[in-house]
């Protein structure tokens, strides 16, 4: 598997989506900042308040960063598997003396780690530099504890987990349709859709793991539905 990881890497440039992560720390370290910064604009606006506080801040900004990374990671997918299992090169891709199964969970494993760890790193740095910031500029009228970073880094970890299952949902769409453009939108729709239920069920905690464990599951469904997908394409 470590040889098959090395080649996939390889072959699809990572470099490229580190540097696609690194942008989007960056834009998403200025919607922090924007957030932050909006009841100031409005102080009598009621609902400016689900931008004021850590409370509000953290889910809140969860959630965005969560149907970002979700979109990368319908982006890589479309790139390492849907690209990959049509046209001429998935005769190509059958040729290796290697089984198809552990060629697809190489695949899968690779965008699935890239967008946890990817997402956690980002999000984690984004917190540490608006945590210091704040020692200084004051946007939040909470001091910003290490408390309150465990709960950044405990709720980034979980919707990095989210993130990276909604994508392998979307790259089953895809691959149904053998199209890239329906992985993307797919993606984009259910991240949408799940944005409102995620930000909800953040404030009760058995609920949001409930809810994290659910799509987890579904992911691993879609994973194996994947796996015999490829198995029938060998066969014909």
């Amino acid at each position: 598997m470590k040889i098959l990881f090395e080649l996939e890497l390889q072959k699809n440039k990572i470099r490229t989506y580190v540097a696609a992560s690194l942008a989007i720390a960056f834009t998403m370290l200025g919607f922090l900042y924007l957030f932050a910064y909006a009841p100031m604009l409005e102080p009598n606006d009621k609902d400016m308040a689900i931008f004021s506080g850590y409370h509000n801040l953290i889910p809140l900004f969860g959630v965005l960063n969560m149907a970002v990374f979700c979109v990368l990671s319908a982006v890589m997918y479309s790139k390492f598997i849907i690209e990959d299992y049509t046209g001429k090169r998935i005769i190509l891709l059958f040729s290796y003396p290697v089984s198809r199964k552990k060629i697809l969970l190489s695949k899968l494993g690779i965008v699935c780690l890239f967008t946890v760890i990817s997402m956690t790193v980002s999000n984690i740095a984004i917190f540490l530099i608006f945590g210091l910031t704040e020692q200084f500029i004051h946007l939040v009228n909470e001091s910003f504890t290490l408390f309150i970073l465990a709960q950044a880094i405990e709720i980034t970890l979980i919707m990095s987990f989210i993130a990276a299952s909604i994508g392998i949902i979307s790259a089953g769409i895809g691959f149904i349709k053998k199209s890239v453009p329906p992985t993307i939108v797919s993606a984009v729709l259910i991240a949408s859709l799940l944005c409102n239920i995620v930000v909800n069920a953040t404030a009760n905690k058995a609920v949001m793991y409930l809810f994290a464990i659910v799509i987890l599951s579904i992911a691993f469904i879609v994973s194996i539905l994947l796996m015999k997908q490829v198995n029938r394409m060998e066969v014909e």
